[in-house]
């Protein structure tokens, strides 16, 4: 096998140090702090740049065993180091994933009397001024790949920067995250019973409540709708004491600054044993309408949501949900309706892309807040 010696001792040689073993012979290492390790590493010894034209012989290789390997070429040239004698030890197994995409095929480095070059193929070279310069022909081949395998990068690079509709799609058909909104009412539906009230309609009470609902009742700022009770979440205004089997308050969060007393006043308004059905935005444009009329303050995240309930009502009341992906919270983004998808692009659940989350807040029996 070919004798070598090793120039660099750190995390790279570490990572291929299977493979120099398996081809090579390590007669020594050239380390700039030789002068701190004692002559040796694994019994073999270490020397100084300046000593390596004393232990390298004619017939044996240097391996660069660093990232910095165009310093390490520039500094052994000047003492005297052929070129065919540097092998770079950056192109040997196992390669990273970017390394992967300049050495797997006939990507070389190879030693020039002017530094290193990078040879991409038997025609297309490159003066490697640094190891982080090459990290630009790897993202030039990826972004190559990238476009043949994914054409969404083009449609998205042609697109116009304004969404298709600003109304979420509604003059076409349902909005993205009402979609999710009923799926989690739908799956909690039991919980809809008895004495409930739902914010400013009581839409989602009828249709899913059906039969088992007794009252149904609107709370609403302004007192607007027939039936409504005038009151407020963050001031308390029209809320009673142990009132409500159950609360449906979708997309209503984001619009009210004082969350936290939010939070105490729903806990308030329910019976003992009584439910809260919360939906608030995740991924989302902002409701210009809504944000006119009562200000707009907040896109939630999953963590937040678990950081406003459970204080109030405890760990064991609170389930935190998330529902949406990157393709339908690109959707919503862009002003699509649910009728430009496919239903099952709703069924992927990836709490990174969360178009909307959900809360069911249970308040149990004899807890106090």
């Amino acid at each position: 096998m070919q004798e070598v010696l090793v120039f660099g001792r750190g995390i790279l040689y570490e990572q291929k140090k299977a493979h120099i073993e398996k081809h090579y012979i390590v007669r020594g290492f050239l380390d700039n702090r030789a002068d701190e390790s004692k002559g040796k590493s694994e019994n073999i010894p270490v020397y100084r740049p300046e000593e390596v034209m004393s232990s390298l012989k004619d017939d044996m290789r240097i391996i660069l065993m660093s990232y910095q390997y165009v310093s390490m070429w520039k500094q052994l040239r000047g003492l005297g180091v052929r070129k065919e004698q540097v092998i770079f030890g950056v192109m040997f197994p196992p390669l990273t994933d970017s390394d992967e995409l300049l050495f797997a095929d006939e990507g070389s480095l190879l030693a020039d009397d002017t530094g290193v070059v990078y040879y991409e193929s038997r025609h297309k070279k490159i003066i490697a001024d640094s190891h982080g310069m090459l990290q630009e022909t790897v993202k030039e081949k990826l972004r190559e790949q990238y476009r043949e395998k994914f054409p969404i990068i083009h449609a998205i690079s042609e697109m116009e920067p304004k969404p298709v509709s600003t109304k979420y799609g509604l003059e076409r058909g349902k909005t993205i995250d009402r979609y999710y909104i009923e799926s989690f009412l739908e799956k909690n539906r039991a919980y809809i019973h008895g004495d409930c009230i739902e914010i400013a309609e009581n839409t989602y009470t009828l249709r899913y409540g059906e039969n088992r609902v007794k009252n149904a009742y609107i709370l609403h700022v302004e007192g607007w709708g027939e039936g409504a009770i005038k009151g407020n979440l963050e001031t308390g205004e029209g809320i009673s004491e142990n009132q409500y089997d159950c609360a449906i308050i979708t997309q209503t969060l984001m619009f009210l600054f004082d969350i936290r007393k939010a939070a105490e006043n729903i806990y308030k308004m329910l019976k003992e044993g009584g439910t809260a059905l919360i939906t608030v935005a995740g991924i989302s444009q902002v409701s210009r309408y809504d944000a006119e009329l009562w200000g707009s303050y907040y896109s939630f995240h999953e963590d937040a949501v678990k950081a406003l309930f459970e204080p109030v009502f405890g760990r064991e009341g609170v389930t935190v949900e998330t529902y949406g992906n990157v393709k339908t919270s690109m959707a919503m983004l862009c002003g699509l309706c649910q009728e430009d998808l496919q239903k099952a692009d709703f069924n992927f659940q990836d709490n990174d892309y969360p178009v909307i989350i959900t809360a069911l807040l249970h308040k149990r029996t004899g807890r106090i807040m």
